[in-house]
């Protein structure tokens, strides 16, 4: 086996799943057999070859049957991706704008408490110059910003 497999189950369609998943555990066997035959005592190696030769075989075909499998389908895995790459654009574009809302909602309490004066009312803080200065107000509104240049510079698509 000369091609090494990176892919994860989570990243080819459910089609070619088994397929990797059968690779990745006679992978494991194979190498579980080599070990075995490698920790043994060399009068008792010959004893285990065989079957690390077996499962060597195995892989091998498992291997080649992957690649054979993934060769067959591009069309598959490139829809897949896209749509896994589609998909966690949009809950990663979710997150983002759900802690834009929370730190805005954080920059209104900040507002509030650098308005708050003992001894006054405190029902607008909209006209109060602290309160519009407020280093939490400030810092709360920088990373808004940052994070709508982020939510703006998501990738559309795939390609």
């Amino acid at each position: 086996m000369t091609t090494r497999v990176e892919l994860t189950p989570e990243q080819v369609p459910e089609q070619l799943r088994g397929l990797l998943v059968d690779y990745r555990e006679a992978q494991r066997r194979a190498l579980d057999a080599q070990q075995a035959v490698q920790r043994v005592a060399i009068p008792e190696r010959y004893k285990l070859a065989g079957r690390a030769e077996e499962t060597a075989r195995e892989a091998a075909a498992a291997h080649v049957a992957l690649m054979e499998a993934t060769r067959e389908q591009p069309d598959a895995m490139r829809a897949f991706s896209a749509a896994r790459f589609a998909a966690s654009v949009e809950r990663a574009r979710e997150f983002l704008q759900a802690a834009e809302a929370e730190l805005r909602t954080a920059a209104g309490h900040a507002r509030v408490f650098a308005s708050v004066r003992p001894g006054r009312p405190c029902v607008n803080t909209e006209r109060i110059e602290r309160a519009e200065q407020a280093p939490g107000l400030q810092r709360a509104m920088g990373v808004v910003s940052l994070l709508r240049e982020v939510i703006d510079s998501l990738p559309e698509d795939i390609d």
